[in-house]
């Protein structure tokens, strides 16, 4: 069993932020953050490229408020929420549930991601299990490929190494000693490839900017009856409007210029470069 960070509840209190401290990130979280918001924009690509109003993507992000919405909104939201969290630019406490529900997409997306290379990993071990004997492999040959490698390859990091880093970075900030922190990155794969570790690690790194989860409740609230909801809303502080904020639907001179602008944020080409989706 893995030693993994306690998830946030969407129940639990609201955490109290200092106001004076900026809520932009830094380090390594923000590059594992544009690295999953460059990917993102892959899916959004697709969608400049079919010029379609219509374009339904069949890409789930993870979170079902975000998951709802055109794409074209989603575009929206992600640039408000990323000019936050990259430039400093306004206070995620103002945002609304879509908004928290965007950028808790752009770290749901990173487990999405390591769900696909878990299943890919999964599926080459079975054909090579059925397809290879073990005598046939030249293990000789396999050496001298593995030793030329893609020249540069060896500077990137995976998505684990990102997650691992900025991590790090969050509890050396906040006090803890290098052997606390090894102690909550130490862990055993299991069978699932360990998915719930990292997914508590990227918990606690979303945790840094939203002050609750109350996004996740949505669809448990609008379907329940209205005087019960209102209660509970009440409880919890939330809003009687605030699950039914709407996104704008932007023009397609405003969705090319939205795109372009989180391809900066996203340190990635806006026109150009590997153009297919992740599907």
């Amino acid at each position: 069993m893995s030693r993994s960070v306690p998830r946030a509840s969407p129940w639990r209190d609201k955490v109290i932020f200092d106001p004076n401290e900026s809520h932009q990130l830094t380090g390594t979280h923000a590059a594992l953050y544009r690295e999953s918001l460059g990917v993102m924009l892959d899916v959004f690509r697709e969608a400049l490229f079919d010029g379609s109003e219509d374009y339904v993507s069949v890409w789930s992000f993870g979170v079902t408020l975000f998951d709802e919405l055109h794409w074209q909104q989603q575009l929206g939201l992600l640039l408000s929420v990323s000019r936050c969290a990259l430039n400093g630019s306004g206070d995620p406490e103002d945002w609304n549930a879509l908004e928290k529900a965007s950028f808790y997409a752009v770290y749901r997306n990173v487990l999405s991601y390591l769900e696909i290379e878990r299943d890919l990993e999964r599926m080459d071990a079975s054909e090579m299990e059925y397809t290879l004997d073990e005598d046939e492999l030249d293990l000789e040959d396999d050496d001298e490929y593995d030793e030329g490698g893609d020249e540069g390859e060896g500077d990137e990091q995976s998505w684990q190494e990102l997650i691992t880093a900025a991590y790090q970075e969050k509890c050396l900030r906040e006090g803890q000693t290098p052997e606390e922190i090894e102690a909550f990155l130490r862990y055993t794969p299991d069978g699932d490839g360990d998915l719930q570790h990292w997914f508590s690690l990227l918990e606690s790194l979303a945790d840094q900017t939203l002050d609750d989860r109350d996004f996740e409740m949505a669809a448990t609230l609008m379907d329940a009856d209205p005087e019960i909801a209102t209660v509970i809303k009440t409880q919890l502080g939330i809003q009687p409007d605030y699950f039914v904020a709407t996104a704008d639907e932007p023009s397609s001179e405003a969705v090319s210029e939205m795109f372009q602008e989180l391809a900066e944020l996203a340190g990635v080409p806006a026109v150009g470069g590997d153009d297919d989706a992740p599907y």
